[in-house]
């Protein structure tokens, strides 16, 4: 049993160095995505695919309902709700007539220059699955949203790759040193366990991208700014210094510089390309995978832990309840 509690923990230690860092890229890469102003420049990706009008999408971001969410310093607006794209767009149609004047509306699409953009919007309205022309335009919204928040995903995956190759090489997170550190180490790797509970306590993290265009409904129609990154998606100082004592160069900044194969900064790289690429690589790969999967699998070996740890006070002698009878 001792031996099989001890290869658990090895599991949970690693998942959770894994999740750790997963954490960290996640923190790191919607940092990047607000600064880049990645899920605005997205939306209007979309917008420009769903109109098919390069000028009516100017006319569209130019009104005063879109105007009014943009963000400071001019930034493209990163989430528009689907009820004001279709005022905004049904009033930029009907020009000085009412929003919601069918006759008009249909008056406006039929005077587009652009081909693909009045057939599109004329099929749009005819879709007789709803009452309204904003409802038509509102689910016709909803829908190609949809496929910006797959542009966004796959995007915001990309950078995680890379980021998760960044953070690996930067704290020098080999999984197989890891791994023999934890071994030896059993006094860690508990440590490692324990905080791992805290860190099951504080809730799934948000997966990668999920705050997407058209999925960024937690902020206030009104305001686009981005989503910050969630307290519970932080990894804290406790967790930082964890992770500094089963990574970093510790060893291999100055310790393995004077190894015996040579000498050099040459043959050092040469060195750490032989003794640290594949346990570079396992990380890289396992960190890619996003803190959701590595929070998932943590559970489960912690509920696999729960479940199979003795009963307390297990060792402790029967009582003899009633058996003195005489």
């Amino acid at each position: 049993m001792a031996s099989s509690f001890a290869y658990l923990d090895l599991a949970i230690g690693i998942c959770f160095i894994y999740l750790l860092m997963a954490l960290v890229c996640s923190t790191l890469n919607e940092s990047i995505a607000g600064v880049v102003n990645s899920r605005g420049k997205t939306l209007e990706k979309g917008i420009v695919s769903l109109l098919h009008d390069p000028a009516l999408k100017a006319k569209f971001y130019a009104h005063p309902l879109i105007q009014g969410i943009q963000e400071e310093n001019d930034r493209l607006p990163s989430y528009i709700a689907s009820n004001k794209f279709a005022l905004a767009l049904m009033d930029t149609l009907t020009g000085p007539a009412a929003a919601n004047d069918p006759d008009a509306l249909r008056k406006g699409v039929a005077s587009l220059e652009n081909t693909a953009a009045r057939t599109a919007l004329t099929a749009v309205l005819q879709n007789p699955q709803f009452k309204t022309d904003q409802q038509r335009l509102e689910a016709w919204y909803e829908q190609g949203m949809n496929r910006v928040s797959g542009w966004y995903k796959r995007t915001s995956q990309i950078r995680i790759y890379v980021l998760a190759a960044a953070v690996t090489l930067v704290i020098n997170a080999d999984t197989l040193k890891i791994l023999d550190t934890l071994w030896n180490n059993p006094t860690r790797s508990a440590l490692l366990v324990e905080h791992a509970k805290g860190r099951l306590e504080k809730g799934r993290p948000d997966a990668e991208g999920q705050s997407s265009t058209a999925n960024e409904k937690a902020n206030d129609a009104t305001t686009s700014k981005s989503a910050q990154t969630p307290e519970k998606d932080v990894i804290t100082p406790q967790e930082k210094q964890l992770l500094g004592q089963v990574t970093g160069w510790q060893g291999d900044w100055y310790t393995d510089w004077r190894h015996p194969e040579g000498a050099g900064f040459g043959a050092w790289i040469l060195y750490l390309l032989k003794n640290r690429l594949g346990g570079w690589l396992i990380t890289m790969l396992a960190v890619s995978l996003g803190a959701p999967f590595w929070f998932d699998t943590l559970s489960r070996f912690m509920n696999v832990r729960s479940a199979g740890k003795p009963p307390e006070n297990s060792t402790e002698p029967a009582t003899s309840t009633g058996t003195a009878t005489t």
